[in-house]
């Protein structure tokens, strides 16, 4: 909820890559996310490390994802992103078609947010790299990826980037 609340004081629309069983567990997400004029993927059912996968399992792990999402908000996403890890391979891949995703989605920038640092180096870690076009990590459930947020916003605007969700980014 506080994350929602930043992005909709300074407005930049977000992606929420939303793991399954967090979508099970809070069933009202899925649709206030869509409400607020953000974008909703799939990232597996449990957020296990795909690369570790047999292809039955990784397929149970997008099918189980994706109906999560069918449950939450009456709809699939068009959005994938493969769980532990940044880059897809030929399993996770294969999996995610079956499920219906002609892509895998990743990121360029890993703000490593996940490993607590502060909000400053979390700003940091991104500005280092981030550049027009690029897609940015970060996770819900960490504390100074809330108070980050603001300032990273402040930092984009200030190297003249403005957020848009993936959707618009990758739009023909």
């Amino acid at each position: 909820p506080k994350l929602f609340a930043i992005a909709k004081k300074t407005k930049p629309p977000t992606t929420v890559m939303a793991v399954g069983s967090w979508l099970n567990s809070n069933p009202v997400i899925g649709r206030e996310i869509l409400d607020g004029g953000h974008d909703l993927g799939n990232h597996t059912l449990n957020h296990r490390t795909m690369t570790t996968l047999t292809l039955k399992e990784a397929m149970a792990e997008v099918a189980k994802g994706r109906s999560a999402i069918m449950k939450s908000v009456g709809k699939s996403s068009k959005l994938f992103r493969p769980s532990g890890t940044q880059k897809s391979n030929e399993i996770i891949r294969k999996a995610a078609g079956a499920s219906g995703y002609a892509n895998c989605i990743t990121y360029d920038v890993d703000t490593l947010d996940y490993q607590d640092p502060s909000a400053k180096a979390i700003v940091g870690n991104c500005m280092r790299s981030v550049q027009n076009g690029s897609i940015v990590s970060l996770h819900f459930g960490h504390a100074h990826t809330v108070t980050a947020l603001p300032l990273l916003i402040q930092a984009l605007h200030g190297r003249g980037l403005t957020p848009v969700t993936v959707s618009t980014l990758l739009r023909p």
